[in-house]
């Protein structure tokens, strides 16, 4: 499995904000909670889709833990990881920017939670 390209990751984070941010409007929710919205929405998709978004799902991506035997997340970085990207982008995302630069291709949240989001063939 390779790293995922940026390009790649930011499609997934368009999709995935698109399809917050339509829930976030048919449920008449302020614009503010929005980003709490955003957080579970992330963290949910995590646990049910294993590793996945439905952004992640479109473009065949999947976060993994880079220490775990199968590349499994644990519960802690399904939990840290949307908290991570709510403050990225208030600090105008320049953690996801990290990603464009590093030889690794991981944003400031993939170093700090120990993950990588690689491209899957299949599943």
């Amino acid at each position: 499995m390779r790293t995922a390209r940026f390009r790649e990751r930011l499609f997934a984070f368009l999709v995935d904000t698109a399809l917050v941010g339509v829930i976030g409007h048919l449920l008449g929710l302020p614009i503010l909670v929005w980003a709490a919205l955003g957080i579970v929405y992330i963290a949910v998709s995590l646990l049910v889709l294993r590793g996945r978004t439905p952004g992640k799902v479109l473009l065949r991506l999947r976060v993994v833990g880079q220490r775990s035997e199968r590349g499994g997340l644990r519960l802690w970085q399904v939990v840290l990881r949307p908290i991570l990207y709510v403050l990225e982008l208030a600090l105008l995302c320049g953690g996801f920017l990290v990603a464009l630069v590093a030889r690794d291709r991981l944003a400031l949240h993939d170093m700090l939670l120990d993950t990588r989001v690689v491209k899957v063939t299949r599943g």
